[in-house]
Formats: structure tokens, C-alpha cells, sequence
């Protein structure tokens, strides 16, 4: 019993220790910014549709 308290301790620090330094900006990576990414799949004209998935003949493409 008193080892699982002990765990659940542990894992409360480190889990409000990795949120605070998130929170103030404290971890060294920073998120990639991708530029020039359509929004949505309406924005891509090239991209996959699921419309085609349930059809039972082929269409071209890709």
C-alpha cells in the first residue's frame, strides 16, 4: 500500500513538472512550423478522397 502511494506521488511530480515547463516555455525543442499546408482537404486538389473508398470499380489517380 504504501509503495503504490509512493508511486502516485512520483508520478504526479513528474507529470506537474513536465507541464509546468511546458506551460513557461522551459523544454529546448520547439514545435517545426510547416508553411504553405492547406488547411483542409477541400484546400488540396490533389489529395486522396474518401469519396472513392466504397465504390466497387476502380478509379485513376493516384
Amino acid at each position: 500500500m504504501m509503495r503504490a502511494a509512493l508511486f502516485l506521488l512520483w508520478g504526479a511530480i513528474v507529470v506537474g513538472g513536465a507541464a509546468m515547463a511546458d506551460l513557461r516555455g522551459w523544454l529546448g525543442a520547439r514545435p517545426a512550423t510547416v508553411r504553405n499546408v492547406p488547411r483542409s482537404i477541400r484546400e488540396n486538389p490533389g489529395a486522396y478522397r474518401a469519396l472513392y473508398t466504397g465504390s466497387p470499380r476502380l478509379f485513376g489517380g493516384k
